[in-house]
């Protein structure tokens, strides 16, 4: 992906494609991501913890209610 695309790019697709497994593609926001001036906010990273922490502590009752769209 070039540098002035109104988009990131990551390896959770790539790696969900190749590998065959369910992904997530998440993280912390930070404008101009690998720039000189790449900046985020100070309490981000606890949110991000809090996220996650809330997302593995309930994932089976998450994945449970998931639909997944399976291949024939």
């Amino acid at each position: 992906v070039r540098n002035d695309s109104p988009c990131g790019s990551t390896i959770g697709p790539m790696l969900s494609a190749k590998l065959g497994i369910r992904t997530i593609d998440v993280g912390g926001p930070q404008l101009a991501m690998h720039s000189i001036r790449e900046m985020c906010g100070a309490e981000d990273v606890a949110h991000a913890v809090a996220l996650f922490r809330g997302f593995f502590t309930s994932f089976p009752e998450i994945d449970a209610a998931l639909a997944v769209d399976e291949d024939d």
